[in-house]
């Protein structure tokens, strides 16, 4: 009985150890069938890039606004020609650009042989003033009386023939230039209002400009204009503006300027173009600005300024504009930086 109790016990110790034995290889293969750990990544580097803004300082210098632009000089003595009478058209003797005589026939209309009409009434007062003349030499009676009556008569006549025949001409009333002269032919009709000639006296000469700051020119405003011919310069002095005429002006003098020269050069003439330069304001020492910095909205004009390394939005109020530049009047001081 002993020894059988002995080889049972042996029998159990050695089933344990088996059974532990197929434990521990069971958790040493398991141990390869595990993931292996993923290596810990490292938190990327944050760099902040420093940002750089293209600046404009604020400084001091000199603004100034010209009126610019080509004039031309016109007479100062026009007058505009038309028959004293309307009629049918014989000729206009005068194109645009002549040069012409006091006393010179411009244009005349179709009279029907009016010259023939005057040379038999000149015939017929010179027999009636015979006529009255030889009765007067026998006293002063009854023949007489109608002798002297019939010479007033055909005087009268002749007169109105005169008149006829200048109201049917156009004749210069100086020496002068053509500026104008209607396109007819003959045989049209023309109305005694109509205009047909236009003669200007070019001894007589100003300057014509039609600027584009008009509200900014007075009279009395002086200036320098170039000629195109020599490129010299010549003093000058604004005679007329737009607001200088009435209401019913013409077209050109209420949107033009009229300039007279201390002295006009010899080779002027009606038409000759001149540049013109015009100083309409300047200031020195001020803050001024290029355009290209300053922003609007609206009414609202505003520029960035560099404050602490950062842009931020300051108005500002402007004084004279020449186009390319603005004058500041407020809201900026030297020496800041203004951002592009």
């Amino acid at each position: 009985m002993k020894q059988k109790r002995v080889s049972g016990e042996r029998t159990m110790r050695r089933l344990a150890l088996l059974i532990c034995a197929a434990l521990i290889g069971t958790l040493m293969s398991g141990c390869y069938l595990l993931p292996e750990e993923e290596a810990t990544l490292e938190a990327p580097k944050l760099t902040v890039k420093e940002v750089t803004y293209s600046t404009h300082e604020v400084a001091l210098g000199d603004i100034e606004r010209w009126e610019e632009g080509i004039g031309h000089f016109a007479s100062t003595v026009n007058e505009t020609l038309l028959f004293g009478k309307s009629g049918t058209l014989k000729k206009i003797h005068v194109r645009s650009g002549d040069e012409v005589t006091a006393g010179q026939l411009l244009a005349e209309l179709d009279t029907n042989n009016i010259e023939d009409q005057i040379e038999y009434q000149e015939y017929v007062v010179e027999k009636a003033k015979l006529s009255y003349y030889a009765q007067a030499e026998n006293g002063y009676g009854y023949s007489t009386q109608i002798a002297k009556l019939d010479y007033e008569y055909q005087q009268k006549q002749l007169e109105k023939l005169y008149a006829q025949a200048e109201d049917s001409a156009i004749y210069a009333p100086f020496d002068g230039v053509i500026t104008y002269a209607a396109g007819l032919a003959a045989g049209d009709y023309i109305d005694a209002e109509r205009g047909i000639v236009t003669i200007a006296d070019p001894t007589q000469l100003i300057i014509v400009y039609k600027p584009t700051n008009v509200d900014d020119i007075y009279t009395g405003m002086t200036l320098d204009i170039t000629m195109k011919n020599d490129e010299s310069t010549y003093p000058g002095t604004v005679v007329q503006t737009p607001a200088d005429v009435p209401a019913d002006a013409s077209d050109e003098a209420k949107t033009s300027i009229y300039i007279e020269l201390d002295k006009t050069p010899e080779f002027a003439d009606i038409g000759t173009k001149v540049d013109i330069r015009l100083l309409l304001d300047s200031k020195e020492n001020v803050i001024v600005l290029p355009s290209k910095y300053i922003s609007k909205v609206a009414t609202r004009y505003y520029v960035r300024v560099l404050v602490d390394g950062l842009p931020e939005e300051r108005d500002i109020t402007l004084g004279i504009n020449n186009g390319s530049h603005y004058e500041i009047t407020g809201g900026l001081e030297v020496g800041e930086e203004i951002v592009a």
